[in-house]
């Protein structure tokens, strides 16, 4: 539960450890944010393998996140139904950090794309060539009046930033992807992208938001029949 809370809302380490005591469950500040490193990227794990199967039409993008006084590099994509692909926190923007995830994302998703839509950053071309050859590689911008932008994964990333910045900093670019995957996780639970056993038909807001409830136990459930 206090993960998910985290991940789930605008919410400190602190603002969860209140929410628990007021439910008569005292720990720390601390335990909540060990927690969250600790079960956040188990849990994240456990939803892609029971994600439906990404689209094999990408848009990528990276966006900009603070580290202390340094700026990062948060590499994400969607693909054509908005369901996020995968993400990967990386220190530079170059063509090293392009091809890791690619890697990375055709790896976990066990699927390679069709078409790949960029803005015009040069380390994307041969990322692309190299991981992806027989994609079509769009590149465009996100302002253009007509036929396609990167829109899509521009607007996917502002649910992602709009978490992180009550958090005011990641630690490190290690603890940061931890969070960001858990962060992703929850968009992903919200989103209904990952697949229940029977599940049922949603039909209204509070009926996503217990199914979030369900999901999150449920992935939990098999951690521990798996540890």
């Amino acid at each position: 539960m206090a993960v998910r809370w985290y991940f789930s809302y605008r919410l400190s380490a602190a603002n969860v450890r209140n929410l628990l005591a007021e439910r008569g469950l005292d720990v720390s500040r601390q335990t909540v944010a060990d927690w969250v490193q600790k079960f956040g990227i188990l849990l994240a794990e456990a939803g892609r393998h029971h994600a439906k199967r990404v689209g094999s039409r990408w848009f990528v993008d990276e966006t900009y996140l603070r580290i202390g006084k340094t700026w990062t590099y948060l590499y994400r994509a969607v693909d054509e139904d908005g369901q996020v692909v995968d993400v990967l926190l990386r220190e530079k923007r170059d063509l090293e950090s392009a091809e890791a995830f690619f890697v990375q994302a055709i790896k976990r998703r066990s699927v390679v794309p069709s078409e790949v839509v960029t803005d015009k950053h040069r380390a994307y071309l041969r990322a692309v060539k190299q991981h992806a050859p027989n994609a079509r590689h769009r590149r465009t911008g996100l302002h253009r009046k007509r036929a396609l932008t990167t829109k899509p994964i521009e607007r996917s990333h502002v649910l992602v930033k709009d978490r992180v910045k009550p958090m005011r900093s990641l630690g490190s670019v290690e603890t940061g992807q931890r969070l960001l995957e858990g962060i992703e996780l929850a968009q992903a639970v919200r989103r209904a992208d990952i697949c229940l056993p029977d599940q049922p038909e949603l039909n209204s807001v509070h009926e996503r938001a217990r199914l979030a409830v369900t999901t999150f136990s449920w992935l939990a459930s098999g951690l521990r029949t798996t540890a």
